[in-house]
This record gives C-alpha cells, sequence and structure tokens, in this order.
C-alpha cells in the first residue's frame, strides 16, 4: 500500500505525520536529495548542522521532523528524498554559478521543461508584485490569475516528474508513506497513472479530525490554492469564479499568518487562523474585496487584521471574530 499523507508544514501536524509514517516501511520526503540525509539520520552530523544547508521557513518544525525521522530509521525505515523538480532547478543554479547562459540551459533537454516552467512562473509573480503594490483591483487581479496559471503548470510538472520517481522506487511487498503539501493534490493523479489501477493508493489528509472539528471546509486551503487547483485540473474556470477566488486571495494573504507559531494556548494554532480567515473571506464578493484591499493593501498584518474584522462587522452585520491577532 501506498499512503500520500497530504499536510502543512507546521508544528502541529507532527504528530499526525509521526501516526502515519510508524505504519509504512519506507518514508518518502517532499525534498531533493541531500548528501547529508544519511549522516544527520545515523547521527554523524547534527541536526542543526543539517538544517542550516537549506532556507528553512519553518525551523522548529524542521528540526523536530529530523528528530522524528532519526527516531524511525533506528526503528528500520527507510527514508529517501524525492523531488526532481526541485532537484533539477538546484542544478540550473549550479549551472548559472558556472556562467551558463540562460540561452544555453534552456536548449539542455534535461533541464529545458524545469527552466521553462519555472521562468513563466517566476515573471508572472515578479509582475504580480508590482502591480500589487499601487496598481489598479482589477489589474492585480489579473496578475493572481496569471500567476495562478503559470503556477498551475508549474505544478503539473512537478507532480509528474515526482509520481515517476516515485513509481521507480515502489516494491509491491513494502508499505510506502509520500510526504506531500496540500497544494500538491494532483500527485495522486499522477502517481495513478503510473503505477495503475489495481495499486492500492491512499489519501490521508492527515489534519482533517482538527478541520471538521473547527468545522472548516475544503481541506483549509485558502482561496490562491483553489484557484491554483482548478487550474491544474481543468485548464480553465469561469471567469467571474476566478475573479471572485482571485479578488479574495488578495484579503487572504494580507490576514493570513505567515511566521512559525510555536504551540501555547492552543494545540493547532495554524489550522485555526487558517479556519477563521478563510470563514472571513468566503463571505465577500468581488467588490466588497476591492474595498477592503484598498484599505489595507499597504497595512501590516496586524493592522490589516483589525480593519479586515471591522469591514465585517460594519458592511455585513457579522460579528465576525476572523483572525486572533
Amino acid at each position: 500500500m501506498i499512503t500520500i499523507g497530504f499536510s502543512s508544514h507546521h508544528l502541529e501536524a507532527l504528530p499526525y505525520i509521526r501516526e502515519h509514517m510508524e505504519r509504512h516501511k519506507v518514508i518518502v520526503l517532499e525534498e531533493p536529495p541531500s548528501p547529508h540525509l544519511q549522516a544527520m539520520l545515523d547521527g554523524s552530523i547534527s541536526i542543526s548542522d543539517y538544517i542550516m544547508e537549506f532556507d528553512s521557513s519553518f525551523p522548529e518544525f524542521d528540526h523536530r521532523m529530523c528528530a522524528l525521522l532519526r527516531e524511525l530509521h533506528q526503528a528500520g525505515a527507510r527514508i529517501t528524498q524525492v523531488e526532481p523538480y526541485l532537484e533539477k532547478l538546484l542544478q540550473i543554479h549550479e549551472l548559472f554559478a558556472d556562467g551558463k547562459t540562460a540561452d544555453e540551459v534552456s536548449r539542455e533537454p534535461e533541464f529545458k521543461n524545469v527552466y521553462e516552467a519555472e521562468k513563466r512562473a517566476t515573471g508572472a509573480l515578479i509582475s504580480y508584485y508590482a502591480q500589487s503594490m499601487e496598481g489598479p483591483f482589477a489589474a492585480v487581479v489579473e496578475g493572481v490569475k496569471d500567476f495562478a496559471r503559470a503556477d498551475a503548470e508549474r505544478l503539473t510538472l512537478r507532480e509528474r516528474l515526482r509520481a515517476r520517481t516515485i513509481s521507480s522506487l515502489h516494491r509491491s511487498n513494502e508499505t510506502m508513506y509520500v510526504e506531500a503539501g496540500y497544494i500538491h493534490y494532483p500527485l495522486y493523479r499522477y502517481l495513478r497513472q503510473e503505477l495503475g489501477e489495481k495499486q492500492e493508493i491512499r489519501v490521508a489528509y492527515l489534519l482533517a479530525p482538527v478541520i471538521k472539528k473547527l468545522q472548516g471546509k475544503r481541506r483549509n486551503m485558502g482561496p490562491g490554492d483553489i484557484l491554483t487547483l482548478h487550474y491544474a485540473f481543468h485548464g480553465r474556470l469561469r471567469e467571474e469564479v476566478a475573479n471572485v477566488l482571485a479578488a479574495r486571495s488578495l484579503i487572504y494573504i494580507k490576514v493570513i499568518e505567515k511566521e512559525e507559531i510555536i504551540s501555547g494556548k492552543s494545540e493547532t494554532p495554524h489550522a485555526e487562523d487558517e479556519v477563521k480567515v478563510n470563514r472571513l473571506v468566503d463571505q465577500l464578493n468581488f467588490n466588497q474585496c476591492r474595498e477592503l484591499f484598498g484599505r489595507i493593501r499597504l497595512s501590516k498584518r496586524e493592522q490589516a487584521v483589525e480593519l479586515a474584522q471591522e469591514y465585517v462587522r460594519k458592511t455585513l452585520g457579522t460579528n465576525q471574530q476572523a483572525v486572533d491577532s
């Protein structure tokens, strides 16, 4: 059996990650291969030294995750890293560092698809950032949609490459756990294509019990991720629906907590924050997003949260405790 465990990279997910990983013989991590993984697992180098080699957005999560992987390794699990897209992207950066030109890299068959997908996505993101600071709202929304389409193309390539490599590693007599972030759901589709209908592939949303308890929905993904997945699966989306999702995503990214939260009063602070923010933005139509974005576009998160709560309360008549600052 193969289990794809969809989850966030937050501390609160670790108990659920442990529960599922412990049931499998092979663990496939969602990261490019590191020459120092085995030394970290064996204890030859410290976890702190190991995680210094990559730029971590969630250092405490990564530290505790490595400690868990050490335990599983000592218990006999085989741990491997599979992320061919990011592996090729790192190799492309090395080629640039060695003096290769963009034209030379783009002509390399091994790197052509990854280079072009990354170039499109990065270009669309830069364009969106430029518009988001002072562009008209309609232009900012178009920037979000353009990036979502480019990101969907990149996501599709990334999951195809990963599925192909994972299928080559799978052995019928071994249970395998595959780590994946929420937005990487296309991995299931392409792994199913690679392995066929007879192979048992189980999908697990690790924080589903938490989200259900909080009365959240959509696997707790924000509107921007939902938009990207629509493009990834269907290639297109009704324009009015795409516009609303893009507009809501502009509010979402202003008020969501992006920094790593260490569990304190709550055991699941990120999940709770995401549910509350989704609950807030789901109430807003396109024009309401336009009005609210105009008020918060240059605000820090704390101020944006206060302004968003006040707007919802006054405009919609809702006593919305959307986000705890």
